[in-house]
């Protein structure tokens, strides 16, 4: 996408990321729905507030959901809410795919009695930030989530796998989940391979950041000091694209 509207800066330092782009029949039927301004506009793709110096609109949470339960947003999407932007993530390819499938089976069966495992489900942080991490663990609750959204107080862990998107998960996501307070946020290169372990964070950063690669091991004070073999969680050798 060529027009001004295509990326935004997020973070900070920031970090470039495509805005979701809406058609004009799509902001059409956000007209009945009431949620953004009458005087709103459309440019290049962006919903603008009409203020005299067209701003991009900030979305809520609450306008978020409308425009997926209205059909806007559609369920197949791959966006999430950051600062008020709807973004789009990096597309999976077939190593992202099976390092994903690798880390659900591997921490569903470890912790199916003590945690809930989601992938690739959001995290309500405040009324314009909701990441979508590809993989958390969450604390258990007796009904699974079902009469709120998981927070990040409720995520014991949270992982992103990095193929062509390390500098946003490096950069943008790190400072955000340490800000939240995660307890443990792990990035998974599988270019490396390698997976980039970040723990105990203070002040809106991780202070304790280590890297192990392929054939390393180390315990996750997250996971109740669990030996974590990186062959295993990543699912090493990885197939090809």
């Amino acid at each position: 996408m060529s027009d001004r509207w295509a990326f935004v800066a997020i973070g900070d330092p920031p970090v470039l990321f495509e805005r979701r782009p809406f058609t004009s029949d799509e902001f059409e039927a956000m007209g009945p729905l009431t949620i953004v301004a009458e005087c709103a506009e459309l440019f290049g793709g962006c919903v603008t507030d009409h203020t005299g110096d067209g701003r991009p609109h900030c979305w809520t949470h609450e306008q978020y959901v409308a425009l997926s339960a209205a059909g806007i947003l559609g369920d197949y999407e791959r966006i999430e809410l950051l600062e008020g932007e709807i973004v789009r993530m990096p597309p999976i390819g077939v190593r992202h795919a099976h390092v994903v499938d690798t880390l659900m089976a591997w921490m569903g069966e470890l912790h199916r009695d003590h945690a809930f495992v989601r992938v690739q489900s959001s995290l309500l942080f405040n009324r314009v930030e909701v990441p979508r991490p590809d993989l958390v663990i969450l604390r258990p609750q007796a009904d699974r989530y079902c009469s709120r959204p998981a927070g990040p107080w409720d995520a014991l862990l949270v992982a992103e796998v990095a193929d062509s998107s390390l500098e946003i998960d490096r950069m943008a996501k790190a400072p955000r989940y340490a800000r939240a307070a995660i307890p443990e946020y792990w990035i998974v290169d599988v270019n490396a391979p390698a997976l980039i372990v970040h723990a105990e964070p203070v002040g809106g950063e991780y202070t304790n950041v280590r890297t192990y690669r392929a054939r390393e091991s180390f315990r996750s004070a997250a996971l109740n000091g669990l030996l974590v073999n990186v062959n295993e969680a990543m699912g090493l050798p990885l197939p090809s694209e």
